[in-house]
């Protein structure tokens, strides 16, 4: 028959039901893949369009009808070949993610001929070239949704054709009905003309859906028969906990549109591209749906047959996830190859500490101990200390300060208020501030300010980290962090009271559950976790090793501080033990007073009465014996030190950490000289220093 683009036109449009949205018709220019020799020469998708026409290569279908029959014309009178889709799209763009529902099964069926198919009849058949078949199966009425989607109908009535096994899928190209077949094999063939296609009929039966529910399954694909199945476990799926197994597998993007609230840029993209991360993360069908579902990005919520358009999606793009994924996975295992060590840790930096000699940034720990040593007390001063940047216990300095998040099971809150208020009170700052009249002034601690340190904290919220929701939660706080800053700190008081449901004698039960998420969480956002837990009374030479439960505890610990009872009441033995430095051991005395005011010396079993010998927490052992050879009560000289420290600081505020590290002294010893050169000043009042 003579080709007539109008009527060809009209053919195949019944492919699209009355739909409205953007079609194709990519070509091919064959004189220009003879000259290069390559196949994907000469290929356009469809007009070259220019950038600020929002249709790109695509055409609106109805509203382009006219155009596209002039395209159609002036592609037949250049000897290309020109193909269609049989899908129309929401976007111009041709992705399965934007297709519209399909108003027909399509088939390339090469060989196969559609005068033999019984049952089955095409609507519509052409022969593309000699000896070769296309067919539609064109809709009674309604839509054929998700028929092209990977198991259901489209590619099952493929397979049971015995037609091409890749002319199934929703972004198929087929050829024109009539269209001359310019390939040059199908030329020189034909004497050196291009055979005309040939229109075989357009009047076949119409078919529904159910009439093609006695196709064979395709094997190892989701079949539309199970959707229904599937929509009736969704509602069971608890979504907090699916995302907090996959969560850590998700790219940064694709997270943030889990947590997005308003829609920005192209909704039916978003949702397409957060279905295919949940997938390659390995969520199943019924995982993505619960998920997408409440999601601002569920483009189906207001449809009749929501659940079955986010099940067919889902499918699709499980199905389409594990060549991708393979791929990604040997690509990784490439990378994974072994180095050099001495190239592999050239680089690799000191630790750094966050409170000296007892934790340094980004490792994970105990603060443990036997019943009643103070063991949450400590914890809270920790909270405290790095908080505001005081030192800790009154002793070890706060290199790096920052928010903290404190996890409290144990006590409840009129607890932490009291006791809160204890340690507060000593870890006020005072600073030197430089006032105009009256040059450098220093202000001591402020013992009413307002207690509102840099802490979030969860109290008795049944945190569970064992759990895989309360994982998730953490790693969502942890990532957002404080007004904007990381957090420096996690402190969670007990293990006991949040380890949930694990036994805690079964070291691979605790390192699986419980500290390796927990170490999960202290490298990935870089802060330091403290757990505060107990101590048997066994005999162990190493404290570390008599803590409750698993030796998986003393195994996971990095940076650890144990608490033994004194010989007198409210004094406690302090333990560090690090993998960064040696080891130390501490008296701590004054705990059982009304204020909370630790004094701190190091530890010696032949007087352990040597309550104020200066001793460097970063030299464990080497300190300890500088500190026993005498060096006791030292203080520097009233003013000499500390005041010609301030003076040489110069103006602007400086604390007495500061100014005690600029002269080299403890801060106890600046704290102590300037507030007798403040007494000594003749008004009474405060201590002035004119600049220089």
């Amino acid at each position: 028959m003579s080709l007539n683009p109008t009527r060809m036109l009209n053919v195949i449009s019944r492919a699209w039901g009355d739909q409205d949205g953007y079609c194709f018709f990519p070509y091919i220019d064959r004189k220009v893949q003879v000259a290069t020799g390559r196949r994907q020469a000469g290929y356009h998708e469809g007009p070259d369009r220019p950038r600020t026409d929002e249709r790109g290569p695509s055409f609106k279908w109805p509203e382009d009808k006219a155009e596209i029959k002039q395209y159609l014309q002036d592609h037949l009178s250049k000897g290309h070949d020109v193909y269609w889709c049989p899908s129309l799209f929401e976007y111009p763009h041709r992705r399965t993610d934007v297709a519209m529902d399909e108003h027909c099964l399509w088939a390339d069926l090469d060989e196969a001929d559609p005068t033999t198919f019984g049952d089955y009849e095409p609507t519509i058949a052409w022969e593309s070239s000699p000896g070769r078949f296309q067919a539609l199966w064109i809709a009674e009425r309604g839509d054929f949704q998700g028929a092209s989607w990977p198991g259901n109908e489209n590619q099952r009535l493929t397979y049971y054709l015995e037609a091409d096994p890749s002319g199934w899928d929703t972004t198929q190209l087929l050829r024109i009905p009539g269209w001359p077949n310019f390939k040059p094999e199908r030329v020189d063939a034909n004497g050196g003309q291009a055979p005309d296609g040939k229109l075989l009929w357009t009047t076949g039966p119409e078919y529904s859906l159910h009439q093609f529910q006695d196709l064979p399954e395709v094997q190892g694909a989701i079949s539309s028969q199970i959707t229904e199945a599937l929509e009736t476990e969704v509602d069971g799926v608890d979504v907090n906990k699916v995302l907090a197994r996959v969560k850590l597998k998700l790219n940064h993007t694709a997270r943030e549109l889990i947590k997005a609230r308003e829609i920005t840029g192209d909704r039916s993209q978003q949702m397409w591209y957060l279905m295919r991360c949940l997938a390659d993360a390995g969520a199943s069908v019924v995982e993505i749906v619960a998920v997408i579902r409440p999601s601002v990005w569920n483009k189906f919520s207001d449809r009749a047959d929501e659940m079955k358009r986010l099940i067919a999606e889902s499918s699709k793009a499980v199905a389409s996830r594990s060549d991708e994924v393979t791929e990604e996975l040997d690509e990784e295992l490439t990378r994974v190859t072994p180095q050099r060590l001495g190239k592999l840790i050239q680089n690799i930096k000191k630790p750094t500490w966050l409170v000296e000699g007892v934790i340094t940034e980004g490792a994970v720990g105990f603060i443990a101990g036997e019943p009643k040593t103070w063991k949450s007390w400590v914890g809270y001063d920790m909270v405290l200390s790095v908080a505001t940047g005081a030192d800790f216990l009154g002793y070890f300095p706060v290199k790096n300060p920052g928010p903290v998040l404190y996890i409290q099971e144990e006590d409840p809150p009129p607890v932490l208020k009291s006791r809160g208020a204890k340690i507060w009170s000593g870890k006020q700052i005072d600073r030197v501030v430089l006032e105009e009249d009256k040059g450098l002034v220093w202000l001591p601690a402020d013992k009413e300010r307002e207690f509102d340190p840099d802490v979030n904290a969860l109290v008795q919220q049944n945190v569970v980290v064992s759990d895989e929701v309360w994982q998730y939660h953490l790693d969502d706080i942890l990532e957002k962090g404080m007004d904007g800053q990381p957090y420096r700190l996690m402190i969670i008081d007990t293990l006991m009271m949040t380890a949930g449901n694990v036994d805690e004698n079964r070291a691979q039960e605790m390192t699986t559950k419980v500290f390796k998420p927990l170490k999960v969480l202290a490298r990935k956002h870089f802060v330091s976790i403290l757990v505060v837990h107990h101590l048997n009374k066994g005999e162990n030479k190493r404290m570390g090793q008599r803590m409750l439960g698993s030796v998986a505890n003393h195994a996971w610990g990095e940076d650890s501080i144990y608490l033994l009872h004194g010989a007198k009441r409210g004094t406690v033995k302090l333990e560090t033990e690090s993998k960064s430095t040696i080891g130390a051991l501490y008296k701590v005395e004054n705990l059982a007073n009304a204020e909370w005011n630790p004094q701190i010396s190091p530890w010696d079993d032949r007087n352990d009465e040597s309550r104020n010998q200066v001793v460097d927490p970063s030299k464990g052992h080497q300190g300890r014996r500088e500190a026993s050879q005498g060096r006791r009560d030292k203080a520097p000289s009233t003013q000499s030190i500390a005041g010609n420290a301030l003076e040489q600081m110069g103006g602007g505020v400086h604390t007495t950490k500061a100014i005690a590290e600029h002269a080299g002294i403890s801060y106890r010893a600046a704290y102590q000289q300037l507030g007798r050169d403040s007494r000594a000043d003749k008004q009474g009042a405060r201590w002035a220093l004119k600049e220089n």
